[in-house]
């Protein structure tokens, strides 16, 4: 069945399905609507960003088959070799161990049916849908990082693509937040139709309506906002510029902090400090001096605040008050209690399933690592690792190869959304699968294998002359 958003987004993208950079563009789009279907087929929905990654990956394969290559491609693939190992191994997990240790280990299951008890291990329909999801973000990675390395790319402009769908997310999010206020007409339903996913529309601090956006409760809209802040905040303070990372830095932090969301406020707490780690470890006195200037700006502003407001608007004083006592007593909920259970028993999966996983799809975890422990065991967790060590060590080369190249911008803003995404992920989110997360890292792999083909292809004339000069 056709939705709503899908009766517009789905045209958009068949009209760009020979237009490959547009149908990236249209993937950060459509994965703005988190909790929105493009199709539905019974109780599944389409997510709206695996449309044009359909369609561009399509294009890409139907290139290659032909015989089109693409620039630095060993470059991509050895960086990429870690993650499809992992992947490729995910996938047989599924498979193999909920039949080897069927009914050997309790695992909470993908999708609660009645009471929300574990269950014992056995193939479920979680395999396979969370198996589509894997598949497809892990093609779409490997696709998208050959892609980008072409000349012709301007990998800058996407990115401005993701920090613009970040400030629509900001605009549908102030809608919401009118509409709880004032009654304005907000279409929940074209926004929130994806029935594969719980939307809690409902909660409320106080009597504060909490906004959710076009995503399914305030941690995911804060979890997504956090990234694209955090991308657009590493940007500012390694010396870029420009408007629109302004206005993304600005505008997302402050739908955060209104969508009174504990998993966006200890992402921001905790990018803060990674932020200041970087900076000492750095030792670059010009970055030191913007990360002084701009905490010295958000206290000058708090502080200002914290005086005028209640003077100002008393009512929304004590609504703060709410907020943070709400905030501070979590770990007292029920709700922290259910998830710190469903966190440890994950990983205790791990080691009833002899470090090995009960299999991909086969368990729902509150938290990303609890997730990666039951599902992929230790071998799932190692590879990983080697994957972000082989990463790291891939974007450093480019930036020291080429320090004033114009992607370093793609590199940085790529780099912060990332690790702002896998921080709100590690606090509060069982799994990825959305598809813009994979395409941040598409972007950043393949833009630094592009620095590095250039930076080695610029030395090649200066070697032989050199040696030509002897």
């Amino acid at each position: 069945m056709l939705t709503g958003l899908g009766a517009v987004f789905i045209p958009l993208c068949l009209l760009a399905w020979r237009q490959p950079p547009s149908l990236l563009a249209l993937v950060f789009i459509g994965s703005a609507f988190g909790a929105a279907a493009a199709l539905v087929f019974g109780g599944y929905g389409v997510m709206p960003g695996f449309v044009p990654a359909a369609l561009f990956i399509a294009f890409v394969i139907l290139k290659m088959s032909f015989g089109s290559r693409y620039p630095a491609e060993h470059l991509v693939l050895a960086t990429l070799a870690p993650f499809i190992l992992v992947v490729a191994g995910a996938l047989l997990s599924s498979v193999i161990m909920p039949r080897l240790f069927e009914g050997a280990i309790l695992v909470w299951p993908q999708k609660v049916e009645g009471y929300f008890v574990r269950a014992p291990l056995a193939p479920n329909a979680g395999n396979y849908t969370q198996d589509a999801y894997l598949l497809m973000n892990a093609v779409l990675t490997v696709t998208a990082a050959l892609y980008v390395t072409q000349s012709k790319f301007d990998p800058n402009r996407l990115l401005n693509v993701y920090f613009l769908s970040g400030l629509m997310v900001v605009f549908i999010s102030l809608w919401q937040f009118a509409s709880n206020e004032t009654g304005l007409w907000f279409p929940a339903d074209f926004f929130l139709s994806n029935p594969g996913w719980a939307i809690l529309t409902e909660e409320s601090i106080g009597t504060l309506l909490r906004i959710n956006g076009p995503f399914s409760e305030p941690s995911s809209l804060a979890g997504y906002l956090t990234a694209t802040v955090s991308g657009a905040a590493w940007i500012l303070l390694n010396g870029g510029r420009g408007r629109l990372v302004w206005a993304t830095a600005i505008s997302g932090t402050f739908i955060i902090l209104l969508s009174t969301s504990t998993t966006g406020y200890a992402g921001l707490a905790l990018m803060c400090g990674i932020l200041v780690l970087a900076t000492v470890v750095s030792k670059s006195g010009a970055l030191q001096k913007r990360v002084i200037f701009g905490v010295c700006a958000v206290g000058a502003v708090v502080g200002i605040g914290a005086i005028t407001l209640p003077a100002v608007a008393p009512g929304v004083t004590q609504q703060i008050v709410t907020i943070t006592n709400a905030t501070l007593n979590k770990q007292q909920s029920s709700s922290y209690t259910d998830r710190t259970a469903a966190d440890h028993d994950s990983i205790m999966e791990m080691a009833d399933s002899y470090g090995l996983g009960v299999g991909w799809g086969s368990n729902r975890s509150s938290s990303l690592i609890p997730g990666l422990c039951a599902q992929v065991g230790v071998w799932g967790l190692f590879g990983l690792l080697w994957f972000a060590v082989g990463l790291f060590n891939h974007v450093r080369i480019a930036q020291r190869l080429a320090p004033y190249s114009p992607f370093r911008r793609v590199l940085r803003g790529c780099s912060g959304a990332i690790i702002g995404g896998l921080v709100c992920e590690m606090i509060s989110g069982p799994v990825i699968i959305s598809p813009d997360f994979f395409l941040l890292v598409a972007l950043l792999v393949g833009t630094a294998a592009r620095i590095r083909l250039e930076a080695r292809t610029a030395q090649q004339p200066v070697a032989a002359a050199q040696m030509f000069a002897r």
